[in-house]
């Protein structure tokens, strides 16, 4: 049987587009059985799947880190490893340079390449519908009209009290989102085979509030305090809820990690120095 393979396009781009029928033909000409994402009406293509839902080998992922989350979310607890070809603005996620895809696919056939797993977290809010899982991250802050107010959160290790948070808000992220917002609100970046879990506070008024490392079998608890005003909820920057004062947020290790699959050895440093240039 051939190797299926779907194919996820960046939306909005012509440059993303073409490249999709390349690769998609390409794919076809190597022996695979190419399929396109149902949900992308911008390109024809005869085969079609659903993410989350039919099932393939693998999903190549055309565009940027937003695009590599977003598929994530679709798939839930599908455990499909991701081929990731970058084009976007930002694609610290994504290893394969546009050019390079048809390196990509071959290595792929051949079996020349890692397949790393990557924790993610969950998160639940009591009596609200499921969160999707995320790899970058949960943040919790002020939004709105209550934008200019501070955030007054608790935050504990499961039943043990870490610190009364004062400020914008609070950032919870497994160690593949270390280098994304934690990483700008200067927390610390953690090596994306270790698995644990990083709060760091944002902003904080309170002078003790630092970044904190807690073991992967934790419950994180925030507990929104009585004299709060509203806060939300943000997976990933791309799904958020509305949280009052007297509501928890538990997050915890998920139950299935993201599986990526990689081409190069080192990768992750080497990207991470790039973006400090």
């Amino acid at each position: 049987m051939p190797l299926k393979l779907g194919v996820v396009i960046k939306t909005g781009s012509s440059s993303a587009i073409e490249l999709g029928r390349e690769i998609l033909s390409y794919a076809e000409e190597l022996g695979l059985r190419a399929y396109l994402d149902r949900d992308f009406e911008d390109l024809e293509w005869d085969r079609r799947f659903t993410v989350g839902r039919d099932l393939v080998d693998f999903i190549v992922v055309i565009g940027g880190d937003g695009t590599v989350l977003r598929t994530l979310h679709r798939l839930g607890d599908n455990p499909i490893p991701l081929v990731t070809i970058r084009h976007g603005k930002r694609g610290f996620l994504c290893d394969v340079p546009p050019f390079e895809y048809r390196y990509a696919l071959e290595s792929l056939i051949e079996g020349r390449y890692r397949l790393v797993k990557y924790m993610r977290l969950a998160a639940e809010v009591e009596g609200r519908r499921k969160l999707p899982y995320v790899l970058n991250d949960y943040v919790i802050t002020t939004s709105g009209i209550w934008r200019s107010k501070v955030a007054r959160v608790n935050v504990l290790k499961d039943d043990e009290p870490i610190f009364t948070l004062v400020g914008d808000g609070v950032i919870i992220c497994p160690p593949a989102g270390s280098t994304a917002y934690n990483l700008a609100a200067g927390g610390p970046v953690l090596d994306p085979e270790i698995e644990a879990i990083v709060i760091t506070p944002l902003a904080p008024i309170t002078f003790c509030s630092r970044s904190v490392v807690v073991p992967p079998n934790t419950h994180v608890v925030v507990k929104i305090l009585g004299d709060s005003p509203p806060l939300v909820l943000i997976a990933d920057g791309a799904f958020m809820i509305g949280l009052e004062p007297g509501e928890e947020v538990i997050v915890r290790k998920a139950p299935t990690p993201a599986y990526f699959v990689r081409f190069k050895i080192g990768e992750f440093y080497v990207r991470l120095f790039e973006r400090c240039m």
